[in-house]
């Protein structure tokens, strides 16, 4: 048997237990906002870990095999479920090969590394809430070094750690108003409940928890459409992640600065990479946060799964390469991607940015060539799905295509709506000092709107004059300037009218 063979079951199993799950995973999703996607969020996670493992050779060693798990879960990790679910196994995983490997620990050892996975989760957590995963990370580890300290088996002391898990997550429905509220355990908790049932089954044998009673998730068939109702829209909420690749802990750096911007942070890190996700109602504040720490990618989404109007079909997907879009493309209802430098990426790992954040039924607007041909690439790959990557690739086209789609009706072909604004869109570039005549050259009475996104250090009273000249040709045009934060050229430009040139 392979070295780590034992281990590779166990994470494969665990990833398949939530994927089975996700969908009443995410229906009791309450905590802590009701976006119905907790369950997604971890099956995301986990396959991306496991994704990682699968491009090992088969006689890898357990040490190989943590590292590819713990790296790509992390790097992979969506939702502030996922990024502590990769925090606690992550920690868990590397406890147990400082100890000799899965296959070797005794029950001393995994309740050692069930307690170190705790710690993990807790420390990647800003403000700790009890009633959650966090509180059944804590009771399966304390139930474990109970059992070692009876001179239980390692088998037995794996399967008290689920007994102690499950009892804390039957908890979960009192001690979390949420759920309490709903009728509900916490969708997380149960998570890592199945996490640590597929462990006792991998250690202990398939029928190790037969006798065990179960718990369960639902305590009133009526709960979903009570509890959606009144947590789904929270004005102005967002959510924000991104990773950053750093040899430095980043969590005291980040966790504060993060925390005066909003709640649910969760910031956490293994083998040089750190993950942080955020709810915050000023996203742009977030993204600057992320370019901070050399992120190379930050994602954007609403906490109600990105989609401002909930009667769409499909979802705007928009890619960008200047961060200051990202607030108001967000605010508009998109799914956001910002990409800093898309120069910097491996064209494989532009796809996988990518992939994280389309779903099966996107329209994607891309304002840089590398980004469109990511999004082309994914897909074409995405059998079966229905996927629209619009052909442009400028940034103004993607504040235009993703407004006209948050003022689309409900059952308007979005890709079409999309389409017409792009192409009633002029767009340039240009610098600071032509920026007045070369915007007056795009201006004509009937234009709508000019979008003008500035890099680093242009001088607000530029502006001022393409303001000025564009008042004396169309006096109701709006003009909306956006702070790139160094995109290049000096300045790009975008024109909206219905007979723009």
């Amino acid at each position: 048997m392979a070295e780590a063979a034992e281990l590779r079951r166990w994470l494969e199993t665990g990833a398949s237990a939530v994927k089975r799950a996700r969908g009443r995973l995410d229906a009791i999703n309450v905590f802590p906002v009701a976006d119905s996607d907790t369950g997604t969020n971890m099956y995301l996670t986990l396959r991306e870990g496991n994704r990682a493992i699968a491009k090992l050779p088969d006689d890898a060693t357990h040490r190989e095999v943590v590292a590819a798990f713990a790296r790509g879960a992390l790097m992979g990790a969506r939702g502030n479920s996922g990024v502590i679910v990769s925090a606690y196994l992550g920690a868990f995983l590397r406890a147990v090969d400082v100890r000799g490997g899965l296959g070797s620990v005794d029950a001393g050892q995994i309740a050692e590394a069930l307690d170190a996975a705790a710690d993990g989760a807790y420390a990647a957590v800003g403000s700790p809430v009890e009633g959650t995963i966090l509180t059944v990370a804590r009771s399966a580890a304390d139930a474990a070094a109970g059992a070692a300290n009876a001179n239980a088996t390692r088998e037995a002391a794996i399967v008290a750690a689920v007994v102690g898990a499950r009892a804390a997550l039957a908890r979960t429905h009192d001690e979390l108003p949420s759920a309490r509220a709903a009728g509900v355990v916490d969708a997380g908790a149960a998570g890592l409940v199945l996490q640590l049932e597929m462990l006792a089954e991998t250690l202990a044998g398939p029928t190790a928890l037969s006798a065990i009673d179960e718990v369960e998730w639902e305590y009133d068939d009526a709960f979903a459409d009570a509890t959606h109702a009144s947590h789904r829209h929270s004005d102005g909420a967002f959510e924000v992640m991104f990773g950053a690749e750093s040899a430095t802990n980043l969590t005291r750096a980040l966790t504060p600065r993060l925390e005066a911007l909003g709640d649910s942070v969760v910031v956490t890190g293994s083998h040089g990479w750190w993950s942080a996700h955020v709810h915050t109602s000023t996203p742009a504040d977030a993204v600057r946060v992320g370019i901070g720490v050399d992120a190379r990618h930050v994602v954007v989404r609403g906490i109600d799964g990105g989609d401002a109007h909930g009667a769409r079909a499909d979802s705007v997907v928009a890619l960008t390469s200047s961060p200051g879009l990202a607030d108001a493309l967000a605010d508009a209802g998109a799914a956001v991607l910002v990409v800093p430098d898309p120069a910097r990426l491996t064209r494989r790992e532009l796809r996988r940015a990518v992939r994280e954040i389309v779903g099966p039924r996107s329209v994607i607007v891309a304002g840089n060539p590398a980004l469109r041909e990511a999004a082309r690439d994914v897909a074409e790959k995405r059998a079966g799905k229905s996927m629209t990557v619009l052909d442009v690739d400028h940034e103004a086209h993607v504040v235009a295509a993703v407004a006209a789609a948050a003022l689309a009706t409900p059952g308007e072909d979005i890709a079409g709506v999309m389409r017409d604004a792009v192409a009633a869109t002029a767009v340039g570039a240009t610098s600071v000092d032509a920026a007045a005549n070369d915007v007056a050259a795009l201006v004509h009475a009937s234009t709508e709107v000019v979008t003008l996104i500035i890099g680093r250090g242009v001088n607000p009273a530029v502006m001022e004059r393409v303001r000025l000249a564009v008042g004396t040709i169309a006096p109701d045009a709006d003009v909306t300037v956006y702070d790139g934060f160094g995109a290049m050229p000096e300045i790009l430009v975008g024109v909206e009218g219905p007979h723009a040139p």
